[in-house]
């Protein structure tokens, strides 16, 4: 996104240059196929009333062009003083559907605009999804919204709408194209983790558990609430207070793990390797996110920055942000070890077919193209 400097003066426009550089709306017009049988009649008809001359062919020769001219400003007027806003959600991951929200207002004092169509545009291409409103009275507001779903992770820019109508007699379809630029970054896929060899299931799993303080250490008595785990509770402190009251523990410090995602390339990725490479992506940010909802502090390394993941998400949309916008470049450098200073386990990630990268590497997990 463009950074402009507050500081720095603008520099003055003069009026003939703001009148070309003033956006004119683009406008387009097609035939549907009524209209051009609607077209082609009103051309035999003019061709007949001007060979015979008859006062009744030009009557309805006359008709049937006024027809086309209030077609022509009934769709104009159907279309004018509209105002389009997109409602994008804050999180999205890839091969995920997700609903976008789409609201019109109807900025017109007096008129009413029928069968408006609203088609959005992605790198200005129009999606295959569309919103249809059928009558948008003076000053009213309506929403609706399309569901859509992106295959691959990375960044999306909005262009755009499409605004067409068929209205009032659908002889032509007139398309007026609204500039409403956002962009969208789609995460990489989630999914299970339960394809871990059982030597990483043993190191990561099953210290964990789902509730809060995962050591052994005692930390203090409460109240027993719902969904706690039953095996922690107290029982003599319950029989003689009549409740039942729960031990807690404090958090184990040492839950520390490091995830590396391999860049390194041997050069221009194949098909299958891209796929791959995907694949792994997706498997390094699985990985962090199951790790860190199973109280683990993770220490992703990707692209030669170190990303922080704390329980409880703290730093987890930083790393997937960056695993969506990360991009493999060949002969790029090798991943790196695991670092000396901290005795973690570490887990480097890679595609089937990349180079190998370092030892010392605690487990090492493969993602194929299928």
């Amino acid at each position: 996104m463009e950074t402009l400097d507050a500081a720095q003066p603008a520099t003055p426009v003069g009026p003939w240059k703001r009148l070309f550089q003033r956006r004119i709306p683009r406008r387009r017009l097609r035939f549907t196929r009524e209209g051009r049988y609607f077209v082609g009649l009103t051309l035999g008809v003019g061709f007949a009333a001007i060979n015979t001359g008859n006062n009744l062919l030009y009557l309805v020769l006359g008709m049937m062009l006024s027809l086309i001219v209030v077609s022509g400003i009934l769709s104009e007027l159907a279309l004018k003083g509209l105002a389009i806003e997109r409602s994008l959600p804050p999180v999205v991951h890839a091969r995920t559907p997700y609903l976008t929200g789409i609201g019109v207002r109807n900025e017109k004092q007096r008129l009413a605009s029928f069968s408006v169509q609203v088609e959005d545009l992605i790198d200005g291409h129009p999606l295959a999804k569309k919103c249809y409103f059928l009558k948008l009275p003076p000053h009213a507001h309506q929403s609706t919204s399309y569901r859509s779903e992106f295959r691959l992770r990375g960044r999306y820019v909005y262009r755009g709408f499409h605004l067409s109508t068929r209205f009032p007699f659908a002889f032509f379809i007139k398309t007026y194209r609204v500039d409403a630029p956002d962009e969208l970054i789609v995460l990489p896929h989630i999914h299970p983790v339960a394809e871990l060899p059982v030597e990483a299931r043993a190191l990561l799993g099953t210290e964990a558990r789902a509730r809060r303080g995962v050591g052994r250490e005692f930390h203090g008595l409460r109240t027993y609430r719902d969904g706690d785990d039953a095996r922690d509770i107290h029982w003599k402190r319950s029989a003689r207070e009549g409740r039942l009251v729960l031990r807690e523990y404090e958090a184990d410090a040492g839950r520390r793990v490091g995830i590396v995602l391999n860049d390194q390339l041997a050069g221009p990725p194949s098909t299958e390797l891209a796929a791959a490479l995907e694949r792994a992506v997706d498997l390094a940010a699985s990985l962090a996110t199951h790790l860190e909802q199973r109280g683990f502090l993770v220490d992703l390394r990707l692209g030669g920055q170190t990303y922080e993941i704390e329980p409880g998400g703290r730093g987890l949309s930083a790393a997937l942000r960056a695993l969506a916008l990360h991009s493999f470049v060949p002969h790029g450098p090798a991943a790196g070890g695991p670092e000396t200073a901290r005795r973690i386990p570490w887990v480097l990630v890679q595609a089937e077919g990349q180079p190998a990268a370092g030892p010392g590497f605690t487990h090492i997990l493969t993602a194929g193209a299928a």
